[in-house]
């Protein structure tokens, strides 16, 4: 599917959280968005997953402004106080929490699986513990796995600390997989990368 943002804002409630933002992002490669850290990230992919309201301008998938038709796409990735697991439970039992809200089977068998699957061994460590990039893509890949996601918005990954460039390679296997990929950076992060195509985030002033 492909993801249009159109200088979209989004309003908080003593003025906006997010200024105009425009981006494109298609199937098939990983789009980043780079902005600094704070409540824009959060406003920005609220917006995308057609959670929030917006102030101004329009976002689409395949052309269809719908917010139920992005609610059902569209996945958010450990979007802070939105999606993120919370750092004090296990890695098993945050990743069966992100697993049944997939729609995943999400047993302690299962959980298991699904962790072994990925090179994660069940030995009761926190969630919080695991390396950045590890997280990242146990998150991604849950996410993935849901039947109907179509495409990812990962909220600001490098918040973690770690090698961005773990992550990304995770990102974009999950883009050469057919997925719409947008990962939400710091300025810093995307010059790191050095990638040429990236997307500004409005901020609030």
């Amino acid at each position: 599917m492909e993801l249009i943002a159109d200088h979209v804002s989004v309003a908080g409630l003593h003025g906006p959280l997010l200024l105009p933002t425009s981006l494109t992002a298609g199937p098939g490669h990983v789009t980043l968005v780079a902005g600094d850290p704070g409540y824009g990230h959060v406003a920005l992919a609220l917006a995308l997953g057609g959670r929030a309201p917006l102030m101004d301008g329009v976002v689409t998938v395949d052309g269809d402004a719908s917010e139920a038709l992005r609610r059902r796409h569209v996945a958010l990735v450990d979007v802070p106080d939105v999606t993120a697991p919370e750092g004090a439970l296990s890695v098993r039992a945050a990743v069966a929490e992100q697993l049944a809200l997939a729609g995943r089977p999400a047993s302690r068998a299962a959980t298991r699986a699904f962790l072994a699957g990925h090179g994660v061994e069940d030995q009761g460590e926190r969630f919080e513990s695991l390396p950045p990039s590890t997280r990242t893509t146990l998150l991604m890949r849950v996410a993935a796995s849901r039947a109907a996601t179509r495409v990812l918005v990962v909220a600001a990954p490098d918040r973690l600390g770690g090698d961005p460039t773990d992550w990304y390679a995770a990102a974009e296997r999950l883009a050469a997989e057919g997925l719409t990929v947008v990962v939400q950076v710091t300025h810093g992060t995307a010059r790191q990368l050095a990638l040429p195509a990236t997307y500004e985030l409005g901020v609030a002033a």
